[in-house]
């Protein structure tokens, strides 16, 4: 019951997002983003064990957020992690 509860959560908040006033540039660099994302691995996922190279990852975009606030690229990359993770926890889930 739990876990239903937070898989229609994450649908939810997945389907909410929407991306109004990317330039092209900014859509281009989003969904290269997220061809990356996809390559990194994640622990406990298909049995590997070594670094959670997407939290690493966002540990990452968190630092220089704090650096440099107001970023468009951080942004992005931000809400592309968010993305990848919910998408590999539904996908995981379901």
């Amino acid at each position: 019951m739990k876990g239903e509860t937070i898989i229609s959560a994450l649908n939810s908040i997945t389907a909410q997002v929407t991306y109004f006033g990317d330039t092209k540039e900014e859509e281009d660099f989003r969904s290269r983003y997220a061809y990356e994302l996809r390559k990194k691995r994640q622990c406990g996922l298909n049995n590997y064990y070594g670094n959670d190279e997407l939290l690493e990852e966002r540990k990452q975009v968190n630092q220089q957020q704090m650096k440099t606030p107001g970023r468009k690229g951080e942004a992005i990359k931000y809400e592309e992690i968010n993305k990848e993770i919910s998408r590999r926890l539904l996908s995981h889930h379901t």
